[in-house]
């Protein structure tokens, strides 16, 4: 069983599934070691050297390429954020969502749609991260 700590707790309720209990928390959410935030912007930067790496070393047609774009595939995006997406041959679609204001960082090509998505989910990304 995994522990976390939680300060200035604003509210809980129970939520659908056996044993879940929604938090909602006006302080940080801590494993002990590192707070959730600390652990948002580690995953922001290593996606932003992975994703910037890719583009510049990308040497063979056919080869991976990045991309972001402030819009889905169909139009849509969600309020105040983009998507940064890999598409990798033979392994898939890796793609994150970023507040705009992250935008500058990714020194990667503009798309105006990104690509049709591939119906991944997190736990696909972690696999096709573990393959590159």
């Amino acid at each position: 069983m995994k522990t976390f700590s939680i300060t200035q707790v604003k509210d809980f309720k129970w939520g659908n599934e056996p044993n879940q209990l929604i938090i909602q928390s006006e302080g940080d959410i801590s494993d002990e070691y590192h707070t959730m935030h600390e652990l948002y912007q580690h995953r922001m930067a290593l996606n932003i050297a992975l994703f910037n790496m890719i583009h510049v070393y990308r040497k063979y047609p056919g080869g991976p390429v990045v991309l972001k774009s402030k819009l889905h595939s169909d139009g849509t995006m969600f309020e105040e954020y983009f998507i940064v997406t890999a598409v990798i041959p033979e392994i898939g679609q890796i793609s994150y969502h970023y507040k705009l204001k992250h935008w500058d960082k990714f020194n990667i090509p503009e798309q105006e749609r990104a690509p049709e998505w591939d119906g991944h989910n997190s736990l696909d990304v972690l696999e096709r991260l573990g393959k590159l």
